[in-house]
């Protein structure tokens, strides 16, 4: 099993989410973060309009899924045809192995679990 953490842009968070559900992805957890990275962050008017200001990290969104082997590929082209604009900056996304994964309502292990 393999853990996909993508963290993408905001703006394509539901879209990117659609597009795996149709790969057959069952579930994944999304939520807002916020980084540093090579992206140029976006100048801020605050007040009414007297005030500019550059906010110090980017508003992100992350996704966490496990998928078997044979689907972390697919997954990963998939977060990378829907998030992708070709700019620097636009997130990371990390692979990660699993040893065990347990359902606690009914108790199933490992790809069963999934």
């Amino acid at each position: 099993m393999k853990r996909i953490e993508a963290i993408v842009p905001q703006g394509t968070t539901e879209d990117t989410a659609r597009e795996l559900m149709k790969l057959g992805i069952s579930g994944m957890t999304i939520y807002d973060s916020k980084g540093k990275g090579q992206s140029e962050r976006p100048q801020v008017v605050s007040g009414r309009g007297t005030g500019v200001y550059r906010p110090e990290f980017n508003s992100n969104s992350t996704i966490v899924l496990v998928v078997k082997d044979s689907m972390a590929d697919k997954v990963v082209q998939q977060i990378l045809k829907r998030t992708s604009s070709g700019k620097a900056g636009e997130g990371k996304i990390f692979v990660s192995d699993i040893t065990g994964a347990y359902d606690i309502g009914s108790e199933k292990q490992g790809d069963a679990a999934i």
